[in-house]
């Protein structure tokens, strides 16, 4: 009897410890764990994360994964109520208009996100938009983020240059705005928000994607080799630094490459020259991005310290390896932390149980 004692008394205790140590983790597919950590970010029927930008590129990564639809235990679940999301944001990009308080980079990510869920734009309403982009446009070139302003500068230009895509109209006077984008060049090969200030890698990649599509070539950068020296001088191409090589720092005094600066950087310097492209190097960066806690992607930016991830950080890394083909390697089945109310109810359930036999021998044994 007493061995019995002693036994469930060790059984009860390991599984104790087990339960405290030992964490539920699970192999699945890396893509698996991302687009659950997508779904995690859903707020409702009202899109994913904190914006409408956040909300068109988790839509993009469902789509391309098809699975905005999965199946379930009781047959298909619909994972994004589309018509509803797409009720809301016909009535956001609607309301925007009615109240004149229209942003280009939120009627943006409004007018990207509807791409993805079928839905056509009334005549009417578009008429609205392409007049409003209009009105953003200054004769001397470039676009400001309001029809009140006149601070055009290279940000707005490409969200007004992307909405007209989305519109599938073309940009009036694409010249005047060539010519003044151009006039964004720096002598470091970068280029400025306007013509007085410094270059930075968000305002260098808008600059190249915009003369590439409005002129048809790279060609007519103003400075295309020195652009591509400025874009490759953010490479670390360190073998020892293991957290950053492979990757792009935002900026010279940045300690750790991100992954927004490394999309910024390698798309654009691919249109440039792909031969400056690292293709194995930036892979495994991204790759080692994805967050165990989550399954999401994020940035290591406090030393060593894995942050939470983010809609964005993920959406990067996923375009990063759409970019170089890799999407493939999201098929390598990893463990990682995973919460299993499942094993709790399980575990809990046999700690119980166990409890409760050894109350009974021992009440058993005074009797």
């Amino acid at each position: 009897m007493r061995y019995k004692v002693r036994y469930l008394t060790f059984s009860l205790l390991f599984l104790v410890i087990f339960m405290l140590i030992i964490p539920l983790a699970s192999a699945k597919p890396r893509d698996s764990y991302l687009v659950d950590f997508i779904y995690s970010e859903q707020v409702g029927d009202e899109g994913f994360g904190n914006s409408y930008q956040e909300t068109a590129q988790a839509l993009e990564i469902l789509n391309h994964f098809n699975l905005f639809t999965v199946e379930g235990l009781f047959g298909v679940e619909n994972k994004v109520d589309i018509p509803t999301l797409r009720d809301y944001l016909d009535g956001k990009l609607t309301e925007m208009f009615d109240e004149e308080n229209v942003d280009l980079y939120d009627l943006y990510g409004i007018l990207k996100s509807l791409t993805y869920l079928n839905y056509v734009i009334d005549s009417g309403l578009s008429l609205d938009i392409y007049g409003y982009i209009n009105a953003t446009g200054h004769v001397s070139g470039g676009f400001a983020p309001t029809n009140t302003s006149k601070a055009v500068n290279v940000v707005s230009t490409f969200y007004a240059y992307q909405i007209y895509d989305l519109l599938e109209v073309d940009m009036p006077n694409q010249t005047i705005h060539t010519n003044w984008i151009l006039s964004c060049n720096n002598i470091d090969g970068g280029y400025g928000s306007n013509s007085t200030l410094s270059s930075t890698l968000l305002t260098t990649y808008q600059a190249v994607i915009l003369i590439n599509e409005l002129t048809g070539s790279v060609d007519n950068l103003a400075n295309k080799t020195a652009t591509l020296e400025y874009l490759t001088s953010f490479y670390i191409s360190d073998t020892t630094d293991i957290n950053n090589y492979g990757g792009y720092l935002p900026d010279i005094t940045a300690l750790n490459v991100l992954l927004s600066s490394s999309f910024i950087c390698l798309n654009s310097t691919g249109l440039i020259d792909s031969n400056e492209l690292h293709q194995v190097p930036t892979v495994n960066m991204v790759l080692s991005r994805q967050n165990f806690l989550d399954g999401g992607f994020s940035d290591k930016i406090t030393g060593y310290d894995q942050e939470l991830s983010s809609i964005t950080t993920t959406y990067y890394a996923f375009k990063i390896l759409y970019s170089f083909d890799s999407l493939h390697l999201l098929n390598e089945e990893i463990f990682m932390v995973e919460f299993s109310y499942i094993m709790l109810i399980i575990v809990l359930s046999a700690v119980g149980i166990l409890a409760f036999v050894a109350y009974w021998i021992w009440r058993k044994r005074r009797i």
